[in-house]
C-alpha cells in the first residue's frame, strides 16, 4: 500500500480551511490510506493556533490527529540526514527535517506547500518522491 508523508503546512491548510488551499489539501489528505507527519507538525500546528488564536479549534483536533496520521519521532538518523538535505538542497532546518523523517521511513510520497521545495517538485530522494503543490 503506497504511503504518503505530509508537511506541516498542508494539515494546517486543511484543518484551518485555508482559502485556495483547502480544497486542494482535502483531496491530497483523501487520497491514501496510511498518512503520516512529524511530530514537528503537531508543534507548527500549535504555534499557528495559538498566533491566530485558534486554540480552541486545535485542542479539539489534537486527539484527532493521533487517529487520523502516523506521527513520526524525529530521531538520530534523521537528523543526519537532514544535515545532508538542508547543505544538499539549500533547505531551511525544519524543512529538512521533516523531509529527513519522510526518507528515513521510506514514504513513497510527500507532499508540501512550502516554496523551499519547489526546485525538489517531482525529485526523488531515495524511495521518496517530493510533491510541491504550487497554489
Amino acid at each position: 500500500m503506497v504511503k504518503a508523508f505530509y508537511d506541516s503546512n498542508v494539515l494546517i491548510a486543511y484543518l484551518f480551511e485555508e482559502e485556495g488551499k483547502f480544497e486542494v489539501a482535502r483531496r491530497i489528505l483523501k487520497k491514501y490510506k496510511l498518512r503520516a507527519i512529524s511530530i514537528i507538525a503537531i508543534h507548527e500546528i500549535r504555534m499557528y493556533s495559538l498566533k491566530y488564536n485558534t486554540e480552541r479549534k486545535f485542542l479539539q483536533i489534537k486527539d484527532i490527529l493521533d487517529r487520523i496520521f502516523k506521527i513520526m519521532p524525529l530521531t538520530q538518523e534523521a537528523c543526519i540526514r537532514a544535515s545532508y538535505l538542508r547543505i544538499e538542497y539549500n533547505l531551511p532546518e525544519v524543512d529538512s527535517l521533516i523531509l529527513a523523517t519522510a526518507v528515513e521511513a521510506k514514504y513513497r510520497n510527500f507532499y508540501t506547500f512550502d516554496k523551499d521545495f519547489e526546485q525538489l517538485d517531482g525529485k526523488e530522494i531515495e524511495e521518496t518522491t517530493i510533491h510541491y503543490i504550487k497554489i
